[in-house]
């Protein structure tokens, strides 16, 4: 294990997450074939994180277990995504 505790690991899930949670949101969308309108979605997580705040709060619920499940694989592996 490498010095500095848990912040570089993350860091690391947390832009990892960023990127690939809204994408994954919008893939189920398409795989389900609902109607899919990105045009009220100001920017990309406007459209990851809407419907009602359980929606939301389920979503922010899944991607904490991912950055942290995440984080802990790369801090006891010693490796960085982006380095």
């Amino acid at each position: 294990m490498k010095k500095g505790g848990w912040q570089r690991s993350l860091i690391d899930a947390a832009m990892l997450w960023m990127a690939v949670f809204p994408a994954i949101k919008v893939f189920a969308d398409l795989v389900r074939g609902r109607s899919f309108d990105l045009s009220g979605a100001g920017y990309y997580w406007a459209f990851a994180f809407r419907g009602s705040w359980g929606d939301i709060a389920i979503s922010l619920a899944y991607i904490a277990v991912y950055v942290g499940l995440t984080a802990a694989i790369l801090r006891y592996s010693g490796k960085t995504l982006f380095s």
